[in-house]
């Protein structure tokens, strides 16, 4: 024998009992994680806003600084090229025509020379 179903069918089975709602709806989970989107674009816009208050300021003082430490190491240069011109009078002085200080080479534009601060060979 088949089972069918009862006349006039089953009962209706109370979903809101067996299933409670929970939690908030869904535009209300849409409008909050909207909010906090927002919120941490803003917290993101206001962070790079202070960085970059923050470089421009390190720049500022640094433009500041730099004719100081530019003449401190052009000081540097000159005192390392006045020993390199005096080692150079002394090691050429039996050469004649030898002029201390003249680049050798054949230009009229003028090069720095190359003076190495850690020059181990120098007193």
């Amino acid at each position: 024998i088949q089972e069918v179903a009862p006349a006039g069918g089953y009962g209706k089975i109370d979903t809101a009992r067996i299933f409670p709602k929970r939690g908030p709806a869904g535009w209300q989970l849409w409008s909050g994680s909207a909010i906090m989107i927002g919120y941490g674009f803003y917290q993101v816009g206001q962070l790079n806003q202070a960085k970059n208050e923050q470089k421009y300021l390190e720049r500022q003082a640094r433009y500041a600084v730099a004719p100081i430490l530019q003449a401190e190491a052009d000081r540097e240069y000159l005192e390392r090229e006045l020993v390199n011109l005096k080692k150079e009078a002394e090691i050429m002085k039996d050469v004649e025509g030898w002029v201390v200080g003249q680049n050798p080479y054949n230009s009229k534009k003028w090069y720095p020379r190359t003076v190495d601060p850690l020059n181990t060979q120098r007193k």
